[in-house]
């Protein structure tokens, strides 16, 4: 019973069952829809090729027929069309006339050929065997038409068109690419003037790289029942059961759907047909089920094996995750248990709704914690806190003599040169120095107001180093009231004054900015003074960096000596405030010499 009561138990079978549960409601609708779409895209990928192909065709056909046009109405010169020629070049006897004929016929192909660039060749044959052609590397004559089968199919085609597959022009032997060969007899007012022959590439009508590309498949394109090319050499005609398939597939209506299932062309076979009305001629592509559905079948594997693969996967994850979320309330118990302090308290009682043990022991471990603890933590707090305080107002306090003996210095020098105008200024502002930062009334003030002390600083340095120091004050009017500890920038800025005059150093300029940046506020100090060496850089960071950790833990002493005074205090005092939202910078300045700090935190506490 305790193994079934265990929450590492409980929460590993519910959650495997949730998850298990929820991949299968996720994943079993999307397999079936994904299926339907994969489906569906296969079998309109393979209808586009056949289609692609009755397009080229169809395009191919409606070139031809304009460039038949062209021969009947098309005049070369004398507004006589081009057959008239072809009737004269057949009927002539002189050689001059001949020639002359030739040559027009020879130059109105050629400009045919310009116009339709997919043509390979273009040739007119008289029937006296006359051939006039685009190519330079044609005969000019072949004989008779009768001694051809190719003329002689074409004569008796009465005008129509005709196209038939060549593995090779059979006129020019130069040429050994497949050619689909478009033509017809020209009868002009029913009189047999010659013939009209296209080729067009194999390649450029039938995407072959595609077809390759499908394992199985087979296109025969039809002229009328008879078969005109083939993709399989051994498809010479069409048996009986396939002749009756191929004609119920002529006669379906556009509505019926695409593809069909003939088993007469193969067993389970897929074939797209196409069918171009007018000109007779049709597409025909099988292609195997297992073919067409291939991705299907992998994509089912795939599917099921990542299905149970990510089952298997979230098991695990839970086991091992029930484990690790188990194992530290069990450590937690024993840690409380050897907490010992003085019992007080109220009790802390928590829900166990579902009975676990691990709940019914940290109950009771709890209840016992918060009688030790509950008072106990809230004096530490409150000494510690109480303890910082004091720290900070110590170190307040130690700023103050330092620059009094500097400035009470100054005031006797100038007593001494009898300036009294400038030792009654230097009073004045003194006084009003002292007023502020002896206050005690907050430790916190406006940004506005921290400001208004440091510029009156920095009149009372003006007045002791003349024309040796400038200033400038550029603060974002809507940081004004930002609230910030006492007495942080003025540290920081007589840090600057110091260090940053030497021997060699003619004036310096102080430059005190504040910006908003990203939801943050940007304090910065820059001077161009001296800069400060690599080495003495690291040696302040690191003095820092010690004075905060020494700050934020419990150590006394030398942390919060006045040793740690001037940017340490500053950094000191911020970061009590904005604890981690604080960070700053001090570095030397790029583009001229001097210091920067630069000081970072949070519009809102």
């Amino acid at each position: 019973m305790r193994f079934w009561n265990s929450l590492h138990t409980k929460f590993f079978l519910t959650y495997s069952l949730i998850v298990v549960a929820i991949i299968l409601l996720v994943c079993m609708p999307m397999y079936v829809y994904l299926k339907n779409n994969i489906e569906k895209n296969t079998i309109s990928r393979f209808d586009e090729t056949a289609s692609k192909i009755k397009d080229r065709l169809d395009e191919r056909v409606n070139q031809f027929d304009v460039l038949s046009q062209l021969l009947y109405w098309s005049s070369i010169s004398n507004d006589s069309p081009a057959v008239n020629y072809l009737n004269g070049l057949a009927s002539s006897q002189d050689f001059y006339e001949r020639y002359q004929l030739r040559g027009a016929l020879k130059s109105f192909v050629t400009m045919l050929s310009t116009v339709y660039p997919d043509a390979v060749n273009i040739r007119l044959f008289t029937m006296e065997g006359d051939l006039i052609s685009d190519s330079e590397d044609d005969p000019t004559s072949v004989g008779p038409y009768g001694q051809y089968e190719e003329l002689k199919r074409i004569a008796a085609t009465n005008g129509e068109t005709l196209l038939s597959y060549e593995s090779r022009d059979p006129w020019n032997t130069a040429n050994a690419y497949p050619v689909f060969v478009f033509s017809r007899m020209l009868l002009p007012w029913e009189t047999r003037a010659g013939m009209l022959e296209v080729m067009v590439k194999a390649d450029e009508l039938v995407d072959l790289e595609t077809l390759r590309q499908i394992k199985g498949a087979q296109l025969n394109l039809f002229f009328g029942d008879a078969i005109i090319y083939s993709t399989d050499s051994g498809q010479k005609g069409l048996t009986q059961a396939q002749r009756q398939e191929y004609g119920r597939l002529k006669q379906l209506s556009s509505g019926e759907k695409y593809p069909f299932m003939a088993k007469s062309f193969g067993d389970k076979q897929y074939v797209f047909y196409k069918l171009n009305d007018p000109s007779d001629f049709s597409v025909m592509l099988t292609v195997p089920k297992k073919v067409v559905f291939a991705s299907l079948v992998n994509f089912r594997n795939v599917a099921i094996a990542a299905m149970l693969l990510l089952i298997l996967i979230s098991v695990a994850l839970f086991y091992i995750l029930s484990r690790i979320l188990t194992r530290p309330l069990k450590q937690l118990k024993r840690t409380i248990d050897r907490i010992s302090l003085d019992e007080s308290g109220e009790q802390l009682n928590m829900d166990n709704k579902y009975e676990m043990d691990e709940i019914h022991l940290i109950n009771r471990s709890f209840r016992n914690m918060s009688e030790r603890l509950k008072n106990s933590l809230e004096d530490t707090v409150r000494f510690r806190t109480l303890q910082l305080q004091a720290h900070f107002d110590m170190l307040q306090a130690q700023i103050n003599p330092h620059f009094l003996f500097n400035m009470l210095g100054f005031i006797q020098s100038s007593a001494e040169d009898r300036n009294l105008n400038q030792v009654s200024a230097l009073s004045q502002n003194l006084l009003g120095f002292f007023r502020y930062s002896i206050s005690t009334q907050s430790p916190i003030i406006t940004l506005e107001k921290e400001l208004a002390f440091t510029i009156q600083y920095l009149e009372l340095m003006k007045i002791r180093f003349v024309d040796k120091l400038r200033y400038r004050i550029e603060v974002d009017p809507m940081l004004t009231n930002l609230v910030v500890p006492k007495l942080i920038l003025q540290p920081l800025v007589e840090n600057s004054i110091q260090h940053g005059f030497n021997e060699s150093t003619n004036s310096l300029e102080v430059v005190v900015s504040a910006y908003i940046e990203s939801a943050h506020w940007i304090i910065q100090i820059e001077d161009n003074g001296v800069g400060i060496t690599e080495q003495r850089l690291a040696a302040v960071i690191a003095k820092v960096e010690d004075y905060l950790k020494q700050m934020l833990s419990s150590a006394e002493g030398e942390g919060m000596s006045q040793g740690g005074m001037g940017v340490a205090n500053s950094m000191g005092r911020l970061k009590f405030m904005f604890k981690d939202n604080f960070a700053y910078e001090i570095e030397n300045r790029e583009d001229v010499s001097g210091v920067r700090i630069r000081l970072r935190g949070p519009l809102r506490r």
